[in-house]
């Protein structure tokens, strides 16, 4: 085989690995507790959405992120919203919603302040490693999702942490 025609196959194949890794469903994110080092950042980069644009979350569900508000909803669900502007919630925090059925239970994080590298969620004895979304540029949050088992324990909690795996809040 030529050098120019491996140059044609090579390509096809990281772009396929790329669009795997971007459809990959966020539970495979889901980690056994203490699988990874307590401050290890994951090497992850977040996806990048237009504002008002819909990013499909598995499950039927979607995503949305605006200069104001971040929201989520489906088919089958009601369209919930956090305002990202009103001050409910603190600079440099972390707050955590949860929704689901029997099938599985949504994680989505969202995290006031810039710099996040990784979020993750404890539910139980389970930790999940949240896909991050973000705007363009600076906007000032990110929000993470996971799906994860059917929520099973009251004990709930989220971590987020910069680039170098230093915790800049949890919940």
């Amino acid at each position: 085989m030529s050098t120019p025609a491996r140059k044609y196959v090579i390509k096809p194949l990281v772009v396929c690995a790329l669009a795997a890794g971007a459809l990959a469903p966020a539970n495979a994110y889901a980690l056994q507790s203490g699988s990874a080092p307590q401050g290890a950042a994951r090497p992850a980069s977040a996806v990048v959405v237009a504002p008002g644009q819909r990013l499909a979350i598995g499950h039927g569900q979607w995503l949305t992120l605006t200069a104001t508000q971040v929201c989520d909803g489906g088919a089958q669900t009601a369209e919930n919203c956090s305002s990202v502007t009103n001050g409910n919630q603190g600079p440099d925090t972390v707050s955590l919603l949860t929704s689901g059925d029997t099938t599985g239970t949504l994680y989505r994080a969202l995290y006031l302040g810039s710099g996040a590298a990784r979020i993750t969620v404890q539910a139980g004895q389970q930790t999940y490693q949240l896909r991050l979304v973000r705007l363009a540029g600076d906007p000032g949050y990110t929000v993470g999702y996971a799906w994860g088992a059917p929520q099973t324990t009251a004990t709930v909690g989220a971590t987020v942490y910069n680039a170098a795996g230093t915790v800049l809040a949890t919940l």
